[in-house]
């Protein structure tokens, strides 16, 4: 899979990118374009995009962005770990959803098997648990593997990353028993009844959602990877079917997304 980079300077981010790729076999090609003594803004990126016609990598201030174009707008992302610290610090059952419906304790295994830009890793690890983050992207677990190796650089982030593993598979291909599997699969963008955000349209554009036959393949396998008294916990917009067609034991919901519980048994 090709995927350009855009930079107008030689930096670390790159090298990194490149070392990351190859240490982990993701199999990108990575094709670096110098913009030469030219500042990139929106309007150099819009053009490439028109070109490339898919999300493309930028390095703007040394951090590796994902590029894409939409309406006349420039959409930038990047997984930006660091911005969620006073969040992961404070984190807990009363203040987030997630946590509430997983109930995590410090001795389970956790695995989330979409992880997208790893946000909602974070917030699963950060309650003392082993979390394992697979991403089937290979565009998407580069990212996540360049901000982990970032952020090993930063003060009292190691506790945290030491608990968390990232790995580039299909996570229906994955063995191994888990006491909880989170999975956030994406869901047809015609289906948010408020307007996607950011990050979710270049998840769009990168990936499409799963089909019928696919959920119910990610559903069956999620809930074979439980171990006796495990759980699988789906995040869902809230007026979205049940995964698979499947009625949870228990759901948790907001005003925006609900999170439904199932508890283990044979599929």
């Amino acid at each position: 899979m090709l995927i350009p980079i855009i930079t107008n300077e030689h930096c670390a981010a790159i090298d990194t990118l490149w070392q990351l790729n190859d240490k982990h076999a993701l199999g990108l090609q990575l094709g670096v374009e110098r913009v030469d003594n030219i500042k990139i803004n929106d309007k150099i990126l819009s053009r490439y995009y028109e070109n490339y016609n898919t999300p493309f990598l930028a390095i703007i201030k040394n951090t590796p962005m994902l590029i894409k174009s939409a309406d006349g707008e420039v959409v930038k992302s990047s997984l930006n770990w660091q911005s969620l610290t006073h969040r992961i610090v404070s984190a807990g059952r009363k203040s987030e959803l997630l946590l509430q419906a997983c109930k995590i304790t410090q001795q389970m295994s956790v695995l989330d098997g979409t992880a997208g830009f790893g946000h909602d890793g974070l917030l699963l690890a950060s309650a003392a648990a082993r979390t394992t983050l697979c991403e089937s992207h290979p565009v998407m677990a580069l990212l996540l593997l360049y901000e982990y190796h970032l952020m090993l650089a930063v003060q009292n982030w190691q506790g945290l990353l030491g608990r968390i593993q990232i790995i580039h598979q299909d996570s229906t291909q994955l063995s191994g028993e888990y006491d909880c599997v989170y999975l956030d699969p994406m869901f047809p963008k015609d289906s948010y009844k408020a307007k996607v955000g950011k990050q979710m349209q270049l998840l769009h554009d990168l990936a499409k959602p799963p089909t019928a036959d696919d959920e119910e393949v990610l559903f069956c396998r999620a809930m074979q990877q439980l171990s006796a008294t495990g759980r699988l916990i789906v995040k869902r917009p809230i007026h979205a079917p049940y995964l698979a067609g499947r009625t949870p034991t228990q759901s948790v919901q907001n005003a925006a997304i609900r999170f439904d519980r199932y508890e283990s048994s044979c599929c």
